[in-house]
């Protein structure tokens, strides 16, 4: 990263601020405060985060928790929130707080409206990890491309879709390259003997608990079952309650709420809600079974609209099934169950996953992100 020079005592301090409404949002846009506060640190930064942003540098100035729902049935019933939300922080932009630059982090449904309103303003507007315009809603990059700065893409075959449009677009890699560990392939084996540790990752969403927790420990019920060596742990995020977990706990089945790539990397086997730890769970070479289920409102109208065919993101970058999905009806005990079984019970199968998601990693690039968006949000701070 080129260092941006220190800025004398006298000159007023540069402010960002920084809108991410979900953890993976939280973590990556965090590693970028880092960056920015290591070039200067007087640089005012505030806006909505969670505790790694808030543990970087950032002064939130709402609660993080409220923002973080999935699907159109979950936002809608808080739509009062988002609602006065918005008002909130267009004031506070318009006012005293005026930013020199607002950093959007992905969460598209909200962070769109504060694109316009800032553009409105005469606020440039960088955009971090763009939403998915290659599966759905492919007017947002007409959107996207038309209201913000900067786009700061995760992906290399993002930017075409862009192209067409005025704003800037830069693949600066992805997050999760900079944020996980290094891997030793020598360690990635079939386990002997039928020791298999399997991680079950239900999701970071209160919903995504409600809609997949029960499904998976029933599913690694019937495994363990079948293969009684099989040791099974329950990713848990802190905030959730264990009264939540109480089945997994009966089942005796380990609850594990430290950093999920550390549960990852002492699995073998992964049963895991759709979303940004499928692809956490991809580069640390670990096969997967990937499952997700909402509301039938929610899911007809994503059908209705996603052009790919696959939902998690390993399958998604590399066009083809790597990994099984089981989505909505398919995502029952019974199958979760059947696919893992294949895992555990074929050597071959699970060793050519393994070795598919570990190539994963060259696809994505070298490149250190945190660093390439501090640049590129220095060059709209003069």
């Amino acid at each position: 990263m080129s260092s941006a020079p220190k800025q004398s005592g006298s000159a007023r301090a540069p402010t960002v601020m920084f809108i991410a409404g979900e953890p993976s949002g939280d973590m990556h846009a965090a590693a970028v405060i880092n960056k920015l506060k290591g070039i200067r640190g007087d640089i005012n930064i505030w806006g909505i985060g969670g505790p790694k942003m808030a543990a970087a540098g950032l002064e939130q100035v709402m609660p993080f928790e409220p923002f973080n729902r999935m699907g159109y049935v979950e936002v809608l019933s808080g739509l009062p929130f988002f609602l006065n939300a918005k008002k909130k922080l267009i004031r506070m932009m318009s006012t005293s707080r005026r930013p020199d630059v607002l950093v959007c982090v992905d969460y598209s449904g909200f962070n769109m409206p504060m694109m316009k309103a800032a553009r409105g303003l005469g606020i440039p507007v960088v955009w971090y990890i763009a939403p998915m315009v290659w599966a759905w809603k492919r007017k947002r990059a007409e959107v996207l491309g038309n209201q913000a700065s900067h786009i700061a893409v995760i992906f290399p075959f993002e930017a075409k879709y862009f192209s067409p449009y005025p704003a800037p677009v830069t693949f600066v890699g992805n997050p999760l390259t900079e944020s996980l560990p290094p891997i030793d392939t020598s360690f990635k084996k079939f386990p002997a003997g039928g020791d298999f540790r399997l991680a079950i990752v239900p999701g970071s969403r209160s919903q995504e608990i409600k809609n997949m927790l029960g499904v998976m420990l029933g599913a690694a019920d019937l495994l363990v079952k079948k293969h009684p060596r099989v040791k099974v742990a329950v990713s848990k995020f802190s905030r959730f309650d264990d009264r939540q977990f109480r089945k997994a706990s009966e089942l005796g089945f380990e609850l594990f709420d430290g950093p999920l790539p550390e549960l990852i990397r002492q699995s073998d086997l992964a049963l895991i809600t759709s979303g940004t730890a499928t692809l956490e769970t991809a580069l640390l070479g670990v096969p997967m079974v990937i499952s997700y289920r909402t509301s039938p409102l929610t899911y007809a109208i994503y059908k209705s609209f996603v052009k790919i065919g696959h939902i998690g993101l390993p399958n998604i970058i590399t066009g083809t099934t790597v990994v099984p999905e089981c989505i909505q009806n398919d995502a029952s005990p019974e199958k979760l169950f059947a696919e893992m079984d294949k895992f555990v019970s074929t050597p071959s199968y699970w060793e050519n996953a393994a070795k598919s998601l570990l190539s994963l990693r060259s696809k994505l690039g070298e490149k250190t992100p945190s660093s390439e968006v501090a640049d590129i949000l220095y060059s709209y701070l003069g």
